[in-house]
């Protein structure tokens, strides 16, 4: 900016305003922005390459850009251009760098004295710049002035080296890269890289279309690569990555497909066949009230628990190591066919940040397509295998490594049918969640004090239709508790509470045993099992009306 001041025979004389910047690079690089030049060397360096770039590399070409420059400047004032200030005296023929004016560079032609009555008096020199424009700049004019403190040395841009900056400063710069090119029609973006608009390989509707039926054809997940070969796209070295670039855009664009691959490996599926229950979790899948309380369980809970596969909503991804799980099915996964995605299931599959196509292969090696939904912690896609297995809630499962990490292996084992067994079973009375027993076949092994069939499958639907299973958990254990000790025990176990509350609600076994360790309610009698203390029942009594659908 340049405040004007009168001065003999009509001559404007310029003095310029500039706030000072440290030269500590911190200083610099905390306050960079971005600006068109570095939008122009971005451009020309992505040009060049004709290839998607990281946003990294973006940043590195800025830095060293500004770095550069920097170093030119500070060459070209150690090379007897001098920084203008106007409090020094000049000569004429002297070369003077203007760093308001993007250090450009202009030489004095000459000399005169100043003629403005209100001011000391003071020199004006004429200076050429390469344009071949000439303008008058005030000198030996030694009245305050911002560009009198203004050092002259460089601004910070190259007090460290491009790596150091880029170490320290480099997430900065690329969210602010990010931000500027979005709003750049020139470029595209995928995936974290950067491609100039006019390099995309054209990728029309009618490979798209053959995209699509290559994908259900196959009725799994694939690759980039492995479409734009089924497209005989060009995929020559020089071309590769840009053609994957483009065909990744056009996919990611169209409706018709989404990504189902791990956490930073894209897979190409189609919208449309993926199960409706993977966007949206079913009413049975969806995880009850916990206990108010959260407290450590006792060391016999805590050996129980660790037999159990917990059903959580809470479980986030760890570092495990794949390795067989077992796991006991309960009455929510069954009705839905999935499964939990408890720690150990989790750690046979890459990580997933979105719904996940995998596959599980049967004990027959039948490919069984499922999917991961991380976000509320189940597997789905198993309702077929469950029916054609017959299996119910409290069947034990196994689940192995597989060499394909998408892939894993799940089996239950067979037990002759021979005799019925008399079990436990679930139905549902006058709106309310009952238990009996009665003679069935069980063609698989399981664990005893979670086996629990569903006898009402139709009024079990109902309930779950309803408030019920909605209520606090101490209030669902309470109500269900006297149904189970009408069977014949007036202890429960602490599983089969947990087994029997999940017809109501899914909720995991951990949650079960903190109610029930840690509520008046229900008093332990060992060995994992647990009485109702009638006088501290809670006293909230469930009704039909209370039940009404939702």
């Amino acid at each position: 900016m340049f405040a004007g001041m009168s001065a003999s025979r009509g001559a404007a004389i310029f003095c310029l305003k500039r706030t000072s910047m440290s030269s500590a690079s911190e200083t610099y690089w905390n306050n960079y922005s971005v600006n068109e030049r570095d939008v122009e060397r971005v451009y020309a360096f992505m040009l060049e390459k004709g290839e998607a770039v990281r946003t990294a590399d973006l940043a590195r070409v800025v830095i060293a850009a500004r770095a550069h420059e920097e170093e030119e400047r500070r060459r070209r004032l150690s090379a007897q251009a001098v920084l203008y200030q106007p409090k020094l005296a000049f000569e004429t023929g002297q070369r003077l760098i203007f760093s308001a004016l993007n250090d450009v560079e202009g030489t004095v032609t000459s000399i005169r004295a100043s003629d403005n009555p209100r001011l000391k008096p003071f020199r004006v020199a004429a200076v050429k710049f390469g344009d071949g424009l000439i303008r008058e700049f005030a000198c030996e004019y030694d009245l305050p002035h911002p560009l009198n403190e203004v050092k002259p040395i460089a601004t910070g841009a190259a007090d460290e080296s491009p790596d150091e900056i880029q170490a320290r400063f480099g997430p900065r710069i690329e969210r602010l890269l990010t931000a500027r090119l979005r709003g750049d029609k020139e470029f595209v973006e995928q995936a974290g890289k950067w491609l100039l608009r006019g390099l995309l390989t054209d990728v029309n509707v009618g490979f798209l279309n053959i995209a699509e039926a290559a994908i259900e054809q196959n009725n799994a997940g694939m690759t980039t690569p492995e479409l734009a070969r089924v497209l005989e796209l060009d995929t020559d070295v020089a071309k590769h990555e840009t053609t994957l670039f483009s065909l990744d855009y056009a996919l990611q664009r169209d409706d018709r497909f989404v990504d189902v691959g791990p956490s930073g490996q894209t897979r190409w599926y189609l919208n449309r066949l993926v199960p409706a229950d993977v966007w949206s979790v079913p009413r049975v899948l969806q995880f009850g009230a916990p206990s108010k309380r959260s407290e450590p369980l006792p060391p016999e809970l805590e050996t129980i628990l660790s037999e159990i596969q917990d059903d959580n909503n809470d479980d986030e991804a760890e570092a495990h190591v794949p390795a067989t799980v077992n796991v006991i099915l309960t009455y929510p996964h069954r009705r839905a066919g999935s499964l939990p995605l408890t720690q150990g299931v989790r750690a046979l599959f890459p990580l997933a940040d979105k719904p996940m196509l995998i596959a599980l292969l049967d004990e027959y090696g039948v490919r069984i397509p499922a999917w991961v939904a991380p976000e509320e912690n189940y597997i789905f896609g198993l309702k077929a295998w469950y029916d054609r297995s017959k299996l119910n809630p409290g069947a034990l499962l196994e689940l192995a490594p597989h060499p394909d990490p998408l892939t894993a292996v799940i089996r239950f084992q067979p037990r002759r049918e021979g005799k019925s067994l008399w079990v436990k079973i679930a139905k549902v009375e006058s709106g309310h969640l009952t238990f009996g027993t009665s003679p069935r076949p069980v063609a698989y092994k399981y664990d005893e004090e979670m086996l629990i069939l569903p006898e009402d499958q139709n009024g079990l639907d109902k309930l779950s239709a309803t408030n019920y299973g909605d209520r606090p958990l101490e209030l669902l254990l309470a109500d269900i508790f006297p149904e189970l000790v009408k069977l014949g025990s007036s202890s429960i176990h602490a599983k089969t509470l947990y087994s029997a509350v999940n017809f109501a609600k899914r909720v995991g076994a951990r949650a079960v045993f903190n109610a029930l360790a840690n509520s008046e309610a229900f008093t332990t009698t060992g060995g994992g099992y647990f009485v109702l203390q009638m006088a501290a029942r809670p006293a909230q009594v469930f009704t039909e009306h209370q039940g009404k659908p939702l």
